[in-house]
């Protein structure tokens, strides 16, 4: 007797299902995309209501226009642009946006988490506190460059889509980061960020 094979499908194949008024689709939408989303929302208000209120509306508003909704080329892109904007409006930020997007004058939580059993309580703190204070010299736009980059793992162009800036822009906006990192932190330190970035550390 032939082994059951478990079927993969894609958020773009759920996308596809829910556009042709497939319930389900849009719960397993959801179950894919709703802790990242919160995750990722969570670090623009400390109002964890707000966030869900606000991934819970995006998901009903996807539903309810699926007959005029278009096929984006990365769902998981798409959903994250949509939240910012539905967090920016929710904040009363809509008409400030393009000058809040300027300047960085927008909260955006990025903070380290290093794990206990990675190194001696005292030196884990001690390092805890020198990486986080690196962090804290980087713009709001900056440190959501950066979080989407090393912790969503997203390709500059996918940043630029979702922050609503150039690709270019992306890639000037890294650089400062990073070189704001190198000035404030020495290289051990430095380094130490990075691995911990690869490892998506991010409290």
């Amino acid at each position: 007797m032939d082994a059951k094979v478990r079927v993969s499908y894609s958020p773009d194949d759920y996308w596809k299902a829910l556009k042709g008024g497939d319930g389900k689709a849009l719960e397993q939408l959801y179950r894919q995309h709703a802790d990242a989303l919160y995750n990722y929302g969570s670090r623009f208000t400390s109002d964890k209501e707000q966030v869900l209120e606000c991934i819970q509306s995006l998901f009903v508003t996807i539903w309810t226009r699926r007959s005029n909704l278009g096929s984006p080329a990365n769902v998981r892109n798409y959903l994250f642009k949509a939240l910012r904007v539905a967090l920016f409006k929710n904040n009363k930020l809509q008409l400030l946006r393009d000058r809040l997007d300027q300047d960085g004058k927008y909260n955006f939580l990025a903070t380290i988490s290093i794990e206990e059993e990675m190194i001696l309580e005292e030196d884990r703190v001690a390092l805890q506190q020198r990486l986080q204070l690196g962090l804290d010299q980087l713009s709001s736009r900056q440190r959501e460059a950066v979080f989407l980059r090393f912790y969503e793992g997203m390709e500059y162009a996918e940043i630029a889509q979702v922050m609503d800036i150039t690709t270019k822009g992306t890639y000037k906006l890294m650089a400062r980061a990073i070189e704001v990192l190198r000035t404030k932190l020495d290289k051990a330190d430095f380094s130490t960020l990075f691995v911990l970035f690869s490892f998506k550390l991010f409290g």
